[in-house]
């Protein structure tokens, strides 16, 4: 049921759905024919059914869909479907099979429901949980019959909490990917304090300097590859300039388990990565050799080195990293 199981690369979703599916498209949930096609910029399309309420991506080029958003009669597979592809011609038989066996009531016998204020968040709240943004949501919340105040309120209570978890994310990177880097410059540490050259670095011991203008004084960085020899240095001054493309990446996904995942999802050789789950969890990826380009999935924050500054920056998934060799992923 699950391509995230069967070690299969994660599928992307079909940027853009030919009105025409939705025509004569039939639900995968509830067989119903006609759907509702919804395009929003910078997001991959979806298809809607009016009657069970489903809201799913479809697979570019394949038979998979993921689910975007549950409706409460459904609710009892939430926990089977988060965030899953799974075949679309199998949908149905897995909610026929996991249904609670309750006897059912005739619509025609109950009063229409009114959702609470209360119902109307948890929903929303699911559905930000699910990997959709605050603004996405408030559009299907309003396309499904909100009005406009609530919905907006609604709006500003969710674009806190993605801020609240974008500081987070922010704080575990800093402290991962901190440590990561510290790590890196460990090792030339260590070579420097067994070789006996680390009073030259430390400024300790003087040596003959070269002229050179003072407003021109070499990094700690720089200094630090001008002292170990070339046999010992890693390859970084010659590495390719790192490249970031914002809003270009994968969907949301679970926090891969193995380093074949890893690599899977992220990019690069299961080789060059390595899970850390002593502070957060997070993947950590460094060579040496030749750089990568990484995905970095919707939900998801990288804290990398830029191969040209060698300073430390990080970006939100969705994104790509091209020509990168040091780099940490967090993840939940």
């Amino acid at each position: 049921m699950d391509r995230l199981e069967n070690n299969t690369p994660t599928p992307s979703p079909k940027q853009n759905i030919p009105d025409g599916w939705a025509v004569n498209g039939h639900c995968p949930a509830c067989g119903v024919v006609g759907l509702k096609v919804t395009h929003l910029p910078d997001i991959a399309d979806y298809l809607s059914c009016q009657k069970c309420e489903i809201s799913f991506e479809v697979e570019n080029g394949g038979r998979y869909i993921r689910l975007k958003y549950i409706p409460d009669t459904l609710e009892f597979v939430d926990a089977i479907l988060h965030n899953r592809w799974v075949e679309a011609s199998k949908l149905s038989g897995i909610i026929a099979k996991h249904r609670p066996v309750v006897p059912e009531k005739r619509a025609s016998d109950q009063p229409p429901v009114e959702l609470s204020n209360d119902d109307i968040w948890n929903r929303a709240y699911r559905m930000y949980r699910l990997g959709n943004k605050p603004k996405m949501i408030q559009l299907m919340l309003v396309q499904s019959g909100l009005n406009q105040e609530q919905s907006d309120v609604i709006f500003m209570k969710l674009k806190k909490i993605s801020e609240e978890d974008a500081r987070q994310q922010n704080k575990k990177f800093l402290t991962v990917a901190g440590l990561a880097f510290l790590f890196i410059f460990l090792i030339a540490g260590s070579w420097l304090y067994m070789s006996g050259n680390l009073p030259v670095f430390l400024g300790l011991v003087t040596v003959t300097p070269a002229p050179t203008q003072s407003a021109n004084q070499p990094s700690a960085v720089s200094m630090l590859l001008k002292i170990i020899p070339a046999e010992v240095q890693p390859d970084i001054m010659n590495l390719p300039d790192t490249k970031v493309e914002e809003k270009k990446g994968p969907g949301a996904a679970a926090c891969p388990a193995t380093s074949k995942s890893a690599a899977e999802l992220f990019g690069g050789e299961p080789e060059f990565w390595k899970r850390d789950m002593e502070q957060f969890p997070s993947w950590q990826m460094i060579t040496a050799g030749d750089a990568v380009t990484v995905g970095v999935p919707t939900g998801m924050t990288a804290g990398y080195v830029d191969n040209e500054t060698f300073t430390l920056l990080s970006v939100h998934g969705p994104a790509t990293i091209h020509n990168v060799n040091f780099l940490v992923i967090t993840c939940d």
